[in-house]
């Protein structure tokens, strides 16, 4: 008897606490698997030149085209769909990293990771980490509190793409999600 009342114990718990939240681990929060949005987010695009024609799901990936003669261009994700304020947004503040893997066509390419809050104005004041891609797919992690400005007790954009300049460039992404990173 007590094998079965232990087994029901231990049955509940993983069903109450979820499976990845044993011994009081956060389990990650995907936003993007593979090239699928999970459930409560959505995505935008443009550019300077309103382009939101550059963007594509490929394979198990999301591919980023941005294209020439533009001053700058951002795919974003949201919670919801991307709207006017007021903004609705999602607590993330049980986190302390956002991951994504990446990759740019030839190596080299450069554009910038941000987030947002539902209170941040869309003209690009935000603070944006810059990367320089490779051409092969890595796991790029980025500290929550590199995102000056940012609050993750209210996030709306909860990642983002940000290219700058004239010159085109084509990156890849895939696997984006917020977890605990040990410090």
């Amino acid at each position: 008897m007590f094998t079965t009342i232990k087994g029901a114990v231990i049955s509940w718990f993983l069903i109450a606490a979820g499976t990845a939240m044993v011994f009081g681990q956060q389990p990650p929060k995907d936003v993007l698997i593979g090239a699928s949005l999970t459930p409560g987010f959505d995505m935008g695009v443009n550019s300077s030149a309103n382009n939101t024609s550059w963007l594509e799901t490929e394979d198990d990936h999301l591919k980023m085209s941005y294209p020439s003669h533009q001053t700058w261009g951002a795919v974003f994700i949201t919670v919801g769909p991307p709207t006017d304020p007021p903004r609705p947004f999602l607590d993330l503040s049980a986190y302390n990293t956002l991951t994504i893997e990446m990759k740019g066509a030839q190596g080299g390419e450069r554009l910038g990771i941000g987030i947002k809050t539902f209170t941040q104005q869309d003209n690009g004041s935000e603070t944006k980490v810059p990367v320089v891609l490779t051409s092969e797919w890595k796991t790029y992690q980025f500290p929550l509190d590199r995102f000056r400005g940012a609050d993750p007790h209210s996030l709306y954009v909860v990642t983002e793409f940000v290219f700058a300049g004239p010159s085109a460039e084509t990156v890849s992404a895939r696997n984006v999600k917020y977890s605990i990173a040990p410090k």
